[in-house]
């Protein structure tokens, strides 16, 4: 399938995952702790990236791209791994969870490793 095609999904799941994301934030009903601030900075960083690729525009370099697809994949890892060993209903929540967000991860991994046109491209 070629990348017009793709376009629109991508699109529509960016926009849906951004949607969850900021509702799931509003709906702690607490003040935001260092661990909460720190999950926001990785959140979006993980959701520009999505965005990025959904609409196939350049921000920064590729290698920042890099960076922070590994920052952002693995702090989340040690983070879950934890969580999903304790098992119970949190863990069942996470791992689904997780699954949703998965494809944001496959976004971003294309963005900063596969998409060498995009970033040969002259700067607009």
């Amino acid at each position: 399938m070629d990348q017009a095609k793709r376009k629109p999904g991508w699109i529509v799941y960016a926009a849906l995952l951004t949607l969850g994301v900021v509702a799931g934030e509003l709906s702690r009903g607490e003040a935001p702790d260092a661990v909460a601030l720190a999950n926001w900075v990785l959140s979006a960083a993980l959701l520009v990236a999505l965005w990025c690729h959904a609409l196939q525009r350049r921000l920064g370099s590729e290698r920042y791209w890099r960076i922070v697809f590994w920052l952002v994949s693995v702090t989340n890892a040690l983070v879950l791994v934890p969580v999903l060993m304790r098992g119970g209903t949190v863990a069942l929540v996470a791992a689904c969870l997780t699954l949703l967000v998965v494809p944001a991860y496959v976004a971003a991994w294309i963005y900063a490793f596969r998409s060498p046109s995009l970033w040969r491209e002259p700067a607009p």
